[in-house]
């Protein structure tokens, strides 16, 4: 039996001021990939399953927690496939599939099979960062990345590399959110996204349709920007 890190990624936007409800949302028959509109908030739901690969390849357990207690994930392992996996399977979803490319220092997921649009987050052993991502899905030459004078490409932590479950678990306060708008590879203008906060909320268990067994457990991403100081 091959092991799949299945990742799955669902959309919730609420406002930055909003009350956030960490009750286990309803995630059924979602596998969308994530984004962002002016409301402020981003949730994205990654699932440790049993499962099958585009291909039919079954899959068992992976994205085990590590550390000193059972609450604390590595979210790289939680982020991506499962290494013996990557080159020949993908994950289909209702809106559009997603391939993992892990490289060192930096992992990619792809929407398509053509190569681009994509999704290129950065990692160390302190964090994963939010970094590169499409602004127009037919042009691979353009996309938004964050970028600041001060931290360079990793002044967006979206979660720390080790992170801890609970409701919320990890929380990261971020005030430097500067990112870049790339009409092409050499024509950009610089925006702010105001202060940041991320939170690791769960583990929950949750059913998510498609070929996916019930009750998985799930890990949810919150990312809200435009928000006060606080």
């Amino acid at each position: 039996m091959k092991h799949l890190a299945v990742l799955l990624l669902c959309l919730t936007l609420v406002g930055c001021g909003a009350t956030h409800d960490q009750a286990a949302p309803n995630l059924s028959n979602s596998s969308t990939p994530s984004s962002t509109d002016s409301s402020g908030s981003v949730t994205n739901s990654l699932s440790s399953a049993s499962s099958s690969a585009d291909s039919g390849a079954s899959g068992s357990l992976a994205g085990n927690s590590v550390g000193s207690s059972s609450n604390t994930y590595d979210m790289l392992a939680w982020m991506t496939m499962d290494e013996p996996l990557r080159a020949a399977h993908h994950m289909a979803g209702t809106a559009n599939p997603v391939y993992t490319s892990v490289q060192p220092e930096r992992f990619f997921w792809t929407k398509t099979g053509q190569g681009f649009p994509w999704d290129i987050q950065l990692y160390d052993n302190n964090y994963i960062y939010l970094w590169v991502t499409e602004l127009n899905w037919a042009n691979p030459a353009s996309f938004k990345v964050f970028h600041s004078p001060k931290l360079g490409n990793y002044n967006l932590p979206l979660v720390p590399r080790f992170a801890k479950g609970g409701y919320p678990g990890s929380k990261i306060l971020i005030s430097d959110s500067t990112y870049q708008i790339h009409s092409s590879c050499s024509s950009y203008v610089t925006k702010n996204l105001g202060h940041v906060i991320n939170e690791v909320w769960g583990p929950y268990r949750e059913s998510l349709g498609g070929n996916l067994p019930n009750n998985l457990e799930t890990l949810i991403i919150s990312y809200r920007y435009s928000c006060d100081s606080t």
